[in-house]
């Protein structure tokens, strides 16, 4: 897998030896990406005391554009993204004094997963002056990291934390389907930014441990992305 992703990032950079063909666009891209993990039902037993939630996290790359037609491009990116997930559970601690109270602790944790995620899509153009556009298709995401950041609070006050390496508890690849809707603003005849929405749903199982319910750990994240274009 890492030579494929190194072999497709050297194909992408060759495109800068021919930027000034008006058909072939680069730049760079950032933004926050809104994730979460699916795939799995938490059972009714826990679920009045825990909860996941999504999370917000990052993402920063570079892209490559090919005018196919005036309306239709192929898109490509390199980017990297953090998908993570928030936990939530509540502990009920019996004290050891002559009266005892329950004393009621908050357990959070955050599932952070890096990936090197490279997208191939199709983009379409539209609208008076081909302004907004919308773009699709696979993705495929090469797990560099993952660990869990755990904490623990009382009265709203933290206690305790740590962070978990979790690696090797999870599958490298992912692969999944992108989809988003943008707009670009040209600023001159070779420069331009973008805005732009996107989905992208994870259809493989990124989990090698068992999950509840013979489950599945599928990511699922929300981008919100500003970039750069050069032509």
């Amino acid at each position: 897998m890492r030579k494929l992703l190194l072999s497709i990032l050297l194909l992408l950079i060759s495109f800068l030896s021919y930027s000034q063909n008006s058909k072939i666009k680069y730049g760079i891209q950032a933004g926050l990406n809104y994730s979460n993990f699916r795939g799995y039902d938490i059972p009714a037993g826990i679920s009045s005391i825990y909860s996941e939630s999504p999370a917000f996290a990052f993402l920063g790359g570079v892209n490559f554009e090919y005018q196919i037609k005036e309306k239709l491009s192929l898109k490509l990116e390199l980017s990297y993204e953090r998908k993570s997930q928030k936990l939530k559970t509540e502990l009920e601690i019996i004290n050891d004094s002559p009266d005892p109270l329950p004393e009621i602790d908050e357990y959070r944790a955050k599932r952070n997963n890096d990936y090197l995620v490279l997208p191939i899509m199709i983009k379409y153009r539209f609208g008076n002056t081909n302004s907004f556009f919308l773009n699709g298709g696979p993705y495929i995401g090469y797990l560099l990291k993952s660990n869990v950041e755990e904490s623990l609070y009382f009265d709203g006050s933290l206690q305790d934390s740590q962070t978990t390496e979790t690696t090797n508890s999870n599958n490298k690849t992912d692969l999944g389907l992108s989809v988003g809707l943008g707009k670009t603003i040209q600023i001159n005849e070779k420069n331009s930014i973008f805005i732009e929405i996107r989905e992208n749903l994870g259809l493989a199982n990124t989990s090698k441990n068992k999950v509840w319910g013979d489950g599945e750990l599928r990511t699922n994240s929300l981008n919100l992305i500003i970039g750069y274009l050069l032509n």
